[in-house]
């Protein structure tokens, strides 16, 4: 009984598929991540993300597909967010942190709005990924005009 009780609040650790190490399997569900974060998960986000995991890592449509599938649940069985965020710092140099920061700004800008949470969540994931406010405001400049 007792094991049933801390099993539940035990961290999901996020593991390598066979088929996606734990680096893509972070990138992707902090996508899905913050395209849900305004309560508002639609088929234009979806696409923009797929679309940027596309071009990222040049996935098959097959595996990204399958990315996402599996991003999607871990997000779902996450406890928070910094099992994510840990794995792309330990993965990841600046130059490529700063990236996903920006595929992060086009998610948010796909469905035409930017909502207060999401600008609070972006400010949150520059600072766990260590990335100065600076920069991730430069990033959101360039975007939205």
């Amino acid at each position: 009984m007792f094991e049933k009780f801390t099993s539940l609040f035990e961290k999901t650790e996020i593991k390598e598929d066979n088929e996606f190490d734990a680096t893509q399997l972070a990138v992707a569900s902090l996508m899905i991540t913050t395209a849900k974060h305004d309560g508002i998960f639609d088929e234009i986000e979806k696409e923009e993300i797929l679309k940027l995991l596309n071009n990222y890592y040049k996935l098959t449509d097959e595996s990204l597909i399958n990315l996402f599938e599996i991003s999607d649940s871990m997000v779902d069985n996450a406890s928070d967010i910094h099992q994510f965020t840990s794995k792309i710092n330990s993965s990841l140099d600046d130059e490529e942190k700063l990236a996903i920061i920006e595929m992060l700004w086009k998610i948010i800008i796909a469905d035409g709005r930017i909502d207060d949470y999401e600008n609070a969540l972006v400010r949150k994931l520059s600072g766990l990924l260590y990335i100065d406010d600076f920069k991730v405001g430069e990033i959101k400049k360039r975007l939205t005009g």
